[in-house]
C-alpha cells in the first residue's frame, strides 16, 4: 500500500467539524503515522466552501427554531417539538451532505439545543455563537494544517491544471464515463497528477465517498494506474499506527 496519500475533502472537513457523520473515521485516520499526506487547491477551495455552507445551514436552522418554537416551551414536550421542527427544516434542504451535517449537529448537540431554547435570549445567542466560533476554529486548522510546505501536516500542492483536456484526456473521459460527476473526475485526476509530476511511486487516494468514487474503485484503478483507492476505516481495521 503506498505511503503517499491525497485526501479527498471529505476527509479534511470530517475531521475537523465534529458533528459530521464521519468525524469518529477520519480524525483518527488523521492521527496514524506513516503516511505523508497530499491535497490540491481544488479539495482546500471546496473544504472552506463546505464549511461556509455548513455555517450558513446551522445558523439559519438556529433561526428557525427561534421562530418557531414557543415563547414560553413546555419542558416535557420540548424534545418531541424539537425533533418534528427538525426534521421539517431538513426536508427543506436539497443538498443532502447539508441534511447529513444538520441531523449530526443535532444529534451531537441535542442538549445544549434543548437548554438554549428553554433558556433566555442571551443564551440562545451564545448558542450561537459558539457554533460560529467551532466553525471558524475548523476553518483556522485547515488553515494551519493543509499549507503548500513540506512540513505541514498535509501537503497542498499548487499549480494544478484547471482541467486536465490537454494533461490527461483519455483518463479524464473515461473517469467521466464511469462516475458522471465532473467534480469528483477532477479530484481524482489532481491525485494522479501528483503521482505523475511528484511522487512516481503510486499514490493512495483517500476518500469517505462511497455514492462516486468508493463504488467505482476497481473501475479508478483501472483507469488511473499506480492510484488504489480506499476509505479511511482501511487503515484503522488493519491496525496502522
Amino acid at each position: 500500500m503506498p505511503s503517499d496519500h491525497f485526501l479527498d475533502a471529505n476527509i479534511l472537513i470530517g475531521s475537523l467539524v465534529e458533528w459530521d457523520g464521519q468525524h469518529h473515521c477520519t480524525y483518527r485516520y488523521l492521527r496514524q503515522e506513516g503516511f505523508r499526506r497530499h491535497t490540491s487547491e481544488r479539495v482546500y477551495a471546496e473544504c472552506t466552501g463546505v464549511l461556509g455552507r455548513f455555517r450558513r445551514t446551522v445558523l439559519q436552522y438556529l433561526m428557525y427554531m427561534e421562530q418557531n418554537i414557543p415563547g414560553h416551551p413546555d419542558p416535557l414536550t420540548l424534545d418531541q417539538t424539537v425533533d418534528r421542527l427538525t426534521a421539517r427544516r431538513v426536508r427543506t434542504l436539497a443538498n443532502k451532505r447539508e441534511q447529513g451535517a444538520l441531523r449530526s449537529f443535532y444529534r451531537r448537540n441535542r442538549e445544549d439545543l434543548r437548554n438554549a431554547m428553554l433558556g433566555t435570549e442571551e443564551e440562545r445567542r451564545a448558542f450561537r455563537r459558539d457554533v460560529i466560533r467551532a466553525i471558524k476554529g475548523a476553518l483556522d486548522s485547515l488553515d494551519q494544517d493543509c499549507r503548500d510546505d513540506p512540513s505541514a501536516p498535509v501537503i497542498c500542492h499548487t499549480g494544478y491544471p484547471d482541467d486536465y483536456d490537454d494533461c490527461f484526456p483519455k483518463e479524464k473521459s473515461a473517469l467521466a464515463g464511469a462516475l458522471g460527476y465532473a467534480p469528483d473526475t477532477l479530484v481524482l485526476l489532481d491525485s494522479y497528477y501528483l503521482l505523475a509530476s511528484r511522487i512516481r511511486e503510486g499514490v493512495c487516494f483517500v476518500t469517505t465517498d462511497t455514492t462516486h468514487i468508493l463504488r467505482n474503485r476497481d473501475r479508478i484503478e483501472e483507469i488511473l494506474t499506480e492510484i488504489t483507492v480506499r476509505d479511511p476505516g482501511t487503515f484503522l481495521a488493519a491496525g496502522w499506527g
